[in-house]
């Protein structure tokens, strides 16, 4: 039915008089979408993308329990409502469906009110998880966009959301983080203990949580940078803390500068020293000696040599004062 509003129910048995059966109770307020096998509901799943799935269990080659799991372990399908249904009428048949993911179980013979019940049940439930995934992906791009490394750590310490600017600053694929202990993956492993203890006292609120500070942040290539840290508790309906929101901006060529900066002005104070001292000194010193000679010297000759000699010194002397006093007025950044 091209261009229906209508939700789409995929109906999957590998009998076609009980799709035609299905078919027959839903087709007024569905469209229907049919699948004779394990394989073919699928890929049906994915290129056609129901609201809903009534799903036979006994089907020769890949049977309902196992087209389920691999529906609910699908990133792409896992919030698709399932509906098992089976001539088998035992307690651990309904229970196996239930463990393979299966939202709803019912049994053949198929009452139709029963059916068309769950099937608007399961799609208005179907619409409300959407609706969440959408505001989810909406609040993902947002972070995304956000031009600091911004993660979520749970009560177990594990990772459970990080946006695009943590993975690119510290070189992992999207979803690689995921469910990994953050201390074990993030922090300097001389370091990993105590943070783990600190994290642990602050989810039991025994510290409070720290507003903003400093840390290394190790990279996947064993590198590290340096974080501008911060964060912040998400709490629970009984006012426990169940995760913390952790932000932090790279600062590492900002201290890079900065220690560049130490540097030079450790290398200016250097300098100066060896101006004042080891240059200024001897100068000063041997300008002395020849105003001696001058005053003693008879021979117009050697007088003419030693203010030479003189006059050279005092403007040597000169460009060290000048140097000096132009390292002095330097600021330090």
């Amino acid at each position: 039915m091209i261009g229906s509003d209508l939700d789409r129910v995929l109906v999957v048995d590998d009998e076609p008089a009980i799709v035609d059966l299905m078919e027959l109770y839903l087709k007024t307020d569905y469209e229907i979408i049919r699948a004779y096998n394990g394989k073919e509901a699928l890929e049906k799943a994915r290129s056609e993308k129901p609201s809903v799935i009534i799903l036979d269990v006994m089907m020769p080659d890949m049977n309902g329990y196992e087209v389920c799991k691999v529906l609910k372990t699908s990133v792409e399908t896992q919030f698709l409502p399932i509906i098992m249904v089976t001539a088998l009428s035992g307690k651990d048949e309904k229970i196996k469906g239930l463990e393979s993911g299966a939202d709803e179980f019912l049994s053949k013979p198929v009452n139709r009110l029963e059916l068309v019940t769950r099937v608007k049940s399961l799609t208005r439930i179907k619409h409300l998880q959407d609706r969440i995934l959408a505001e989810r992906n909406y609040a993902y791009q947002c972070i995304d966009v956000a031009g600091v490394l911004m993660l979520v750590v749970d009560r177990e310490q594990k990772i459970n959301l990080i946006n695009r600017t943590g993975n690119e600053a510290l070189g992992y694929d999207e979803f690689e983080l995921i469910g990994q202990n953050m201390f074990d993956v993030l922090v300097l492993q001389e370091e990993r203990e105590k943070e783990k203890e600190k994290f642990r006292d602050i989810i039991t609120k025994k510290i409070e949580t720290p507003h903003l500070f400093e840390r290394k942040i190790l990279k996947k290539d064993g590198g590290t940078i340096i974080v501008s840290w911060s964060e912040s508790p998400i709490y629970d309906s009984d006012g426990n803390i169940e995760a913390l929101i952790c932000s932090g901006k790279d600062i590492t060529e900002l201290r890079m500068k900065d220690d560049l900066l130490l540097n030079l002005s450790e290398m200016r104070d250097r300098f100066t020293g060896v101006l004042n001292q080891d240059l200024m000194g001897p100068v000063t010193e041997i300008q002395d000696y020849a105003q001696v000679l001058l005053e003693q010297e008879t021979e117009t000759e050697n007088i003419a040599y030693i203010e030479k000699i003189m006059q050279n010194i005092s403007t040597m002397t000169e460009t060290l004062k000048n140097a000096s006093a132009y390292l002095d007025q330097r600021p330090e950044n």
